[in-house]
C-alpha cells in the first residue's frame, strides 16, 4: 500500500520535502523517489495514481493554483469512486487557505476534515497513521456498527433548544456526562451532525485526560492535533503560571476555531471532578472573552457536572446527563445491530435475548456478537455470559483471544499507559501483523481509536483495569524491546517529534527508574504518574517520596486538584514505608481521602481499633468507599476476626469477581474461620478463580490456597508438601511462608511453625516489608504450641494493644485453647506410655 503525495514544487522545501524523509520510500509515490527520469510526468502520474491506496493531497494557495495538482485530484476523484483508491486525505499547509477557500473542489470542502497541520513530522505521523487504517479494511461493518444510534430523544432535543437559542452566544463548552461505554460520544457526534456542525462522514479529533491529567496535558493534547507551529519545549510549561497556561490554551483552540475544527474529550475526572465541578483552570477558559461563541469542545466525561454549577457558567457551558437505555431504545439498538451483521431471528429468539439485556449500549454489541459468532443456539447455551457481562466484562471481552499470546502481548502492552501511539507499538511489534491485531481488538471493543486521525489506541476502561489491577504482565522479550525502545527515543531524545502520549511514557518510565530529564521536557503529570507507578510496583518508594517533594516545592504555580492527588500518593507511599511523616502531610488533605489515609496508615501500623474508627467514616462514601471497605476487611483478617469479615468481603468479591485481591480476601476469611468444611466447594471454585487470572501473584495466591484447602477442610498432612512447593516457586514471596505457618498450626506441628517463623525472619532482615505485629503473633502462637501459655500471654499483650476488646479477647482464648490442647495430648502421651 502507497500513499500519493500531491503537492506543488513551491512547498517542497519547506514541508513536503521533510514529510517524505520521513516516511519510507516504498510506501509513498513522490516524484523525487518514484517518478523515473526519462518518462512523461502525466503517465508517471497515471501509474502512481493506479499503485496508491491513500491519495494526500497538500493544500497550500500555490498547490490549488498548479494545474499538475488539479490533474491528480481530478484522477483521485475517479479513482476513489471505482474503488481503487481508498482514502483520501487533505492537508491544510498555508495559514492563508481557509477552510472554505472555493479553489478547494467542492466534493473535498463538502466531504473531508480540512485540517491545518503546520508541522511537517505531525503530518507524516498521520499519513502513516492512514497507510495503516487501510489495512483494516477487513472490518467492513466496523464504522456502521460505532455509528449506530436510537434513542436519547431526550437528550438530543436539549442540544437543540440550547443551540437554537439565539437569545444567547452558543456554548463554548459541552458536557454530557454518565458512566463509561454508555454512549456519551456517540450521542455527541449525533447531536452535532443534527444541528449541521458536522458534516455526515467527518469526523472529529477526539482526546482522553484521565484524572492525573491537569492543564499541561490538556495543552499537549491540543499540540498533538498539529494545528499550531509551536514546539513542546519552546512552551517550557513547568516555569509558567497558571494563568499564562490558560492563555496558552486559549491560543491553540482558536487556531482549532480557524479552521471550525472541534474537539470531543474523553475526561474521566481530569476538566469535570469527581465532585462535578469544572477544573478551575478549564472554567477560566471556557468563559476566556476570545472564545466566546464558539462551539469548540464537546467533553465526554465520567462525572455529570452538577447543576448549580453548569448554571453559574453560563451561556459559555451547556450539559447534559446520560443514563442507561431504556427498554424500548435496548430492543431498538438490538435489532439495528442485527441488521448490520445480517443476522435474522424470530420473533420468540429476539425477546428471549431482549429481555437478558440491561441498559449498557457494548453489552447489546456483546449479545449480537454473540450471535453472530455462535448462531442463535450457541448464543443461548452462553445466554449466561450476557446476564453476567456488567460484572465480568473485561473477561468477556478478552475470551476471544483467551488463546492468542499475540494479541494478549499488545493488550499488556497497552495497559501500562492512558494512550499509546499506533507509531510507538510499531516500533515493539512487528508493523504488518500488528495492523491486523489492532482491526481486532477495535471489532471486539476492547481498545478504540482516538486523535485527530486514529493515530492512538487506548484500552477500554474496564479491560486496563483488569490487566493492571491483576499485575498482568508483558512476555519477557518484549517487554526488552519496549526498554530498547524507550532507551533509543530517550537517547535521541527527540522531544518534540514525539506524540505526547510517547512523552508521557518515556518520562514516567525514566523518572521511575531515576533517570535525570530536561526540566523543560517535563510537566507535573507526568511525575505524578511516575509516583503511582513506584507505588503500584512496590519499589522504589523512597524514590516515589523524592519525586513528590519536588513537585510539592512548587505548589503555587500547580493546580489544587493535581497537588491533592500528588499529597495523597505520597501519603500512601509514606504509609507503605511506616513513615510517621503520613500523620503530617495527612492534614493538607481534605475530605474522605483524608480518612482513609489515615485508615490505611493504622492499619499499616498495627493501630486496628483507630484504623476502623477512621474507614467507617467513609466506607459509604462516593470515591474511596470501595478502597475503605477492602481496608476493613484486612483490618479484621488482622485481628483473626474471619467470620466478621466474610460478608463484608463476599460482598466486594461478588461485585467484582476478576479482582485477585477481593478473590484472596474472601477466601481467606472462608478458610480460616470457624467450619471451613462447610465452604469447601466455593474454596474451590475461589481457587480456580486465582488460576484463571493468569497473573504470577493470582498464581501464587492459588498454590497457597490448594494447600490450605487441603490442610483446613481435608486435613491432609499433604498440604505441607504442597507450601512447600509454592514457597519453592516464590522463594522471595513472603505469603507462602506465613501460610505455613498457619498450616503448621493447623496440625499443631511445631517444627513446621519455626520452620516458617525463621525463613520469614531471614526475609524481614533481607529487607521484606512484615509488620512486627504479625511476627508477634507467630510467635505468641509457637509458645502455646510448645505449652508455654505465660509467654504466648505475654507476647500477646503487645500484639494485641491496639485490637478491639472482641478480637483481643477472642485471640487469649484461642492461645489458651492452643496451650490446654498440647497439655492434653502430652498427659494422653504420658499415660499410653
Amino acid at each position: 500500500m502507497k500513499a500519493f503525495l500531491s503537492h506543488s514544487s513551491a512547498d517542497k522545501e519547506s514541508y513536503v520535502g521533510i514529510v517524505a524523509a520521513r516516511l519510507a520510500a516504498e510506501d509513498i509515490v513522490y516524484d523525487e523517489v518514484s517518478f523515473e527520469s526519462g518518462e512523461l510526468t502525466l503517465n508517471e502520474i497515471i501509474r502512481g495514481l493506479d499503485e496508491s491506496t491513500v491519495f494526500c493531497l497538500f493544500i497550500s494557495s500555490k498547490s490549488l493554483d498548479s494545474e499538475w495538482v488539479q490533474q491528480e485530484v481530478d484522477g483521485a476523484s475517479v479513482r476513489l469512486a471505482s474503488g481503487s483508491l481508498k482514502c483520501v486525505y487533505p492537508i491544510v499547509i498555508d495559514r492563508n487557505v481557509a477552510h472554505d477557500d472555493p479553489r478547494i473542489p467542492k466534493w473535498l470542502r463538502d466531504n473531508y476534515n480540512l485540517r491545518q497541520v503546520p508541522r511537517p513530522v505531525i503530518a507524516a505521523r498521520r499519513i502513516q497513521q492512514k497507510l495503516r487504517q487501510a489495512s483494516w479494511a477487513k472490518h467492513p461493518k466496523l464504522k456502521e456498527r460505532q455509528s449506530a444510534f436510537v434513542g436519547r430523544n431526550v437528550q438530543i432535543e436539549a442540544f437543540e433548544r440550547r443551540f437554537d437559542d439565539f437569545s444567547r452566544s452558543k456554548p463554548v463548552l459541552s458536557v454530557v456526562g454518565g458512566p463509561p461505554s454508555i454512549g456519551r460520544r456517540t450521542l455527541i457526534l449525533n447531536a452535532l451532525r443534527k444541528l449541521g456542525l458536522v458534516g455526515p462522514d467527518k469526523d472529529f479529533p477526539v482526546l482522553h485526560l484521565d484524572r492525573h491529567a491537569s492543564i499541561e496535558d490538556f495543552i499537549l493534547r491540543l499540540l498533538d492535533l498539529g494545528a499550531s507551529d509551536t514546539n513542546y519545549t519552546e512552551l517550557n510549561l513547568t516555569e509558567r503560571t497558571l494563568d499564562e497556561k490558560v492563555e496558552i490554551s486559549v491560543g491553540l483552540l482558536k487556531d482549532l476555531a480557524n479552521f471550525k475544527e472541534r474537539v470531543i474529550v474523553l475526561d474521566e475526572g481530569c476538566l469535570v471532578t469527581f465532585e462535578r465541578t469544572l477544573a478551575p483552570w478549564f472554567a477560566a477558559i471556557a468563559n476566556n472573552a476570545d472564545l466566546a461563541g464558539m462551539p469548540l469542545i464537546f467533553v465526554a466525561s465520567r462525572w455529570a457536572l452538577h447543576p448549580g454549577s453548569a448554571r453559574q457558567l453560563q451561556p459559555a457551558v451547556f450539559s447534559c446527563s446520560l443514563g442507561e437505555l431504556d427498554s424500548s431504545e435496548r430492543r431498538r439498538l438490538f435489532a439495528r445491530l442485527l441488521q448490520i451483521e445480517g443476522v435474522a431471528l424470530s420473533n420468540e429468539d429476539f425477546e428471549m435475548f431482549a429481555d437478558l439485556l440491561h441498559g449498557f449500549p457494548d453489552e447489546v454489541f456483546f449479545a449480537v456478537d454473540l450471535v453472530a459468532r455462535f448462531g442463535v443456539k450457541g448464543a443461548l447455551d452462553r445466554s449466561h455470559e450476557i446476564v453476567e457481562f456488567n460484572g465480568e466484562k473485561a473477561l468477556m471481552l478478552l475470551r476471544p483471544f483467551e488463546e492468542n499470546e499475540a494479541a494478549l502481548n499488545v493488550i499488556r502492552l497497552l495497559a501500562q499507559s492512558e494512550v499509546f501511539s499506533v507509531e510507538f507499538l510499531c516500533q515493539v511489534f512487528n508493523a504488518d501483523p500488528l495492523a491486523s491485531l489492532i482491526g481486532d481488538l477495535i471489532s471486539e471493543h476492547v481498545c478504540e481509536l482516538i486523535g485527530a486521525e486514529g493515530e492512538f489506541v487506548r484500552l477500554v476502561d474496564s479491560v486496563r483495569d483488569y490487566v493492571k489491577r491483576n499485575n498482568l504482565n508483558l512476555a519477557p522479550e518484549l517487554q526488552k524491546a519496549v526498554n530498547i525502545a524507550i532507551e533509543g527515543d530517550i537517547r535521541r531524545g527527540n522531544w518534540n517529534d514525539y506524540d505526547s502520549s510517547r512523552v508521557a511514557f518515556l518520562v514516567k518510565n525514566a523518572l521511575a527508574s531515576g533517570q535525570s530529564l530536561d526540566p523543560k521536557i517535563l510537566i507535573p503529570s507526568h511525575i505524578l504518574r511516575a509516583i503511582k507507578e513506584l507505588y503500584y510496583d512496590r519499589g522504589g518508594l523512597r524514590r516515589a517520596v523524592q519525586l513528590a517533594d519536588v513537585l510539592l516545592a512548587k505548589e503555587r504555580s500547580l493546580d489544587s486538584q493535581l497537588v491533592q492527588d500528588v499529597r495523597y500518593y505520597l501519603c500512601l507511599v509514606l504509609a507503605r514505608l511506616r513513615d510517621s511523616r503520613v500523620l503530617d502531610e495527612a492534614q493538607r488533605i481534605h475530605g474522605d481521602e483524608h480518612h482513609f489515609i489515615l485508615g490505611y496508615y493504622y492499619r499499616l501500623v498495627g493501630r486496628q481499633r483507630d484504623a476502623i474508627e477512621r474507614l467507617n467514616r467513609v466506607v459509604t462514601g462516593p470515591f474511596v468507599g470501595v478502597r475503605a471497605k477492602r481496608e476493613l476487611i484486612e483490618v479484621l483478617l488482622q485481628m483473626e476476626q474471619y467470620d466478621e469479615a466474610r460478608d463484608m468481603a463476599q460482598k466486594n468479591y461478588e461485585e467484582n469477581r476478576t479482582n485477585q485481591f477481593h478473590i484472596q480476601a474472601y477466601f481467606r476469611a472462608l478458610v480460616m474461620g470457624s467450619n471451613p468444611e462447610q465452604h469447601f466447594t466455593q474454596l474451590e471454585v475461589l481457587c480456580a478463580e486465582l488460576e484463571a487470572v493468569g497473573s504470577e501473584r493470582a498464581r501464587q495466591m492459588a498454590m497457597i490456597g490448594r494447600a490450605l484447602v487441603s490442610a483446613r477442610c481435608t486435613h491432609d498432612h499433604r498440604a505441607l508438601n504442597q507450601i512447600d512447593d509454592a514457597i519453592a516457586a516464590f522463594p522471595r514471596a513472603i505469603y507462602p511462608m506465613l501460610a505455613k505457618f498457619d498450616i503448621g498450626m493447623s496440625f499443631r506441628d511445631e517444627a513446621a511453625m519455626q520452620d516458617a517463623l525463621r525463613r520469614l525472619e531471614a526475609l524481614v532482615n533481607d529487607g521484606a516489608s512484615l509488620s512486627t505485629k504479625t511476627l508477634g503473633m507467630q510467635r505468641a502462637y509457637l509458645a502455646a504450641v510448645q505449652g508455654d501459655l505465660p509467654t504466648a500471654q505475654s507476647r500477646a499483650g503487645e500484639v494485641t494493644k491496639h485490637f478491639t476488646d472482641e478480637a483481643r479477647t477472642r485471640f487469649l482464648e484461642k492461645l489458651a485453647a492452643v496451650a490446654g490442647s498440647v497439655s492434653v495430648r502430652a498427659v494422653g502421651g504420658t499415660h499410653a506410655s
